[in-house]
């Protein structure tokens, strides 16, 4: 090592998560030198260099063994035993490969592990390596002035990173540091390349998944990340306006909306004028043109789309048009498509939908729901979310097929004091279980992503702990950041080396959030697993977002 490397590793060993203006300070070198001695230092992996609190700090890097993770279920414990080879058979692009291509590729890879905080990449530098995030958990920020920084979400197990900057020679747009401990197969960009031009198959698989990702970037810039909802019913007369219309008011009252997210109604599916579902509000105040769209503004303030003008296109063109200026215009539309199947419109508006609701006001109609999707397959928008709902209900539910995903309770009360006010139920009747359960939908449907934190209940290898006060703790954590969360208890196993395996009890607690809660209180919920980590003497401390594995 020259002179000036032992200098600053010296610093660094007596005062870890130094700023480079400290190093610069204490070293006696310019700025410039101390840059170049450092860039040296993370090539050859002797440093750590970490963003905190919007600092750039450097530590030495020192190698320790892992201990075994306690607490686990079964599943999660698969996962943390998976090897690199394996984990690239379900890996995107590399899945499709053959087992001498993935092997071949996995000798040109090298594993690396980042600590909590620590940069991968910055914004604005070009690449010189391709990553595959194997475990754990990196955070995208765009900073864009001194301490202030724009998160642009979360990247976990599968993600490929530097792809498209290498292959367009452009810098990284965003700066990428770990959350948690992550674990990723790093290739060294140009490596990669050469190997995927001498494999067609590779070629082949990296050229589908940017086109995926060409797409889903389009979509989410048309879309804005809007929300399209349809209600359709199994039958007539299965309360699908009804339904869709106090859905929509939901949206409309609880939605940050401003300018450009406004929540639209679509009553496509309702035979008789719109104008005759809101006798409460039904003076148009405003009335303005969407592309073919009319669309009117009552004196509630809710967008209701009365008409759409035939444009002599195809049904599928014409509602790809119609979409694509709703869409950047609204962040909800609630659509009412009633039960009819013989419009082509109404069966590519279902298959378009994000989230498609089903209902049925008999017990025996989820046979029926299911033959509808199956029949809907081929106008199906991939990834699309469908619920199957009962709407209704007359006594227990214990004796409702397990089928039905929603059980709307019958309350003819509510209904009937909402005609008399010529309101919504969900304004006419707030505290009626037909409002409650709405209020339920309506937070389910705009929640989607899931966070789960395991609560461990022994230490030191076989000693029960209550573990009562822990969970009660992440449950009011969870609820107070999320507005709710339920726990439920699960068997894990780990192995000892002292007593080979052992299983025990584990409490996982959920929740359901949005994206925007999920990535401006992710950070916070790593810090609460951290505590209780320290609480509860754990190696670690398991966290589930969105069905991945991050372990604190």
């Amino acid at each position: 090592m020259s002179s000036a490397e032992q200098t600053l590793l010296r610093h660094l060993i007596k005062q870890p998560q130094a700023t480079i203006f400290e190093l610069v300070a204490n070293s006696k070198m310019s700025l410039t030198e101390v840059e170049q001695v450092l860039a040296g230092l993370l090539r050859q992996n002797r440093i750590l260099e970490q963003l905190r609190e919007g600092k750039r700090v450097f530590s030495t890097r020192f190698q320790f063994k892992r201990q075994t993770v306690r607490n686990m279920p079964t599943v999660v414990l698969n996962l943390l035993q998976q090897t690199a080879d394996v984990f690239l058979v379900e890996a995107p692009i590399t899945s499709e490969l053959d087992d001498q291509t993935r092997d071949q590729l996995l000798r040109l890879a090298e594993k690396c592990t980042l600590l909590p905080d620590e940069v991968m990449a910055w914004q604005g530098q070009k690449t010189e390596r391709i990553w595959l995030v194997q475990q754990g958990l990196l955070a995208q920020t765009r900073l864009k002035g001194i301490q202030t920084r724009q998160r642009r979400g979360y990247l976990h197990c599968g993600s490929w990173i530097g792809l498209s900057e290498s292959l367009s020679e452009a810098p990284m747009t965003t700066t990428y540091t770990a959350v948690a401990p992550t674990t990723l197969l790093a290739w060294s960009a140009s490596d990669f390349l050469t190997f995927a031009s001498q494999q067609s198959m590779l070629a082949y698989s990296l050229n589908r998944y940017l086109s995926q990702r060409l797409v889903a970037c389009q979509q989410a810039h048309l879309q804005k990340q809007s929300k399209l909802w349809v209600i359709e019913g199994v039958h007539p007369q299965a309360g699908v306006t009804t339904f869709a219309y106090n859905l929509a008011c939901l949206a409309h009252q609880q939605a940050d909306l401003d300018e450009d997210g406004r929540t639209l109604f679509w009553a496509l599916g309702h035979k008789d004028e719109p104008q005759s579902l809101f006798p409460n509000g039904a003076t148009a105040v405003s009335e303005k043109h969407v592309g073919p769209a009319t669309i009117v503004t009552h004196a509630s303030n809710l967008d209701v789309l009365t008409k759409v003008e035939p444009s002599g296109y195809a049904p599928q063109v014409q509602l790809d048009m119609l979409l694509t200026d709703l869409l950047a215009q609204y962040e909800y539309i609630i659509c009412d498509t009633g039960s009819g199947r013989e419009d082509e419109l109404l069966l590519r508006l279902r298959g378009q939908a994000h989230t498609l609701i089903t209902l049925t006001q008999t017990k025996e109609g989820a046979d029926a729901g299911l033959q509808r999707w199956a029949a809907l397959q081929p106008y199906s928008f991939p990834g699309q979310k469908r619920v199957l709902a009962l709407n209704g209900a007359v006594g227990a539910t214990t004796t409702v097929d397990p089928r039905f995903h929603l059980v709307i309770p019958a309350d003819s009360t509510a209904v009937a004091t909402a005609q008399a006010q010529q309101a919504p139920v969900v304004q006419a009747a707030a505290d009626s279980p037909l409002c409650q359960s709405l209020h339920e939908v309506y937070r389910r449907l705009s929640l989607d992503h899931a966070v789960a934190l395991f609560v461990p209940s022994t230490v030191d290898v076989n000693q029960q702990v209550d573990n009562s006060n822990q969970v009660k703790a992440t449950l009011s954590f969870l609820g107070n950041l999320f507005g709710g969360a339920t726990s439920s208890n699960a068997e894990g196993a780990w192995r000892s080396e002292e007593s080979g395996l052992v299983t025990e009890q584990v409490t996982i607690v959920r929740t359901f959030v949005s994206k925007k809660a999920l990535e401006a209180h992710l950070d916070d919920i790593i810090h609460f697993a951290a505590d209780l980590k320290q609480d509860m003497k754990q190696e670690a401390v398991a966290i589930s977002v969105d069905n991945q594995l991050i372990l604190v």
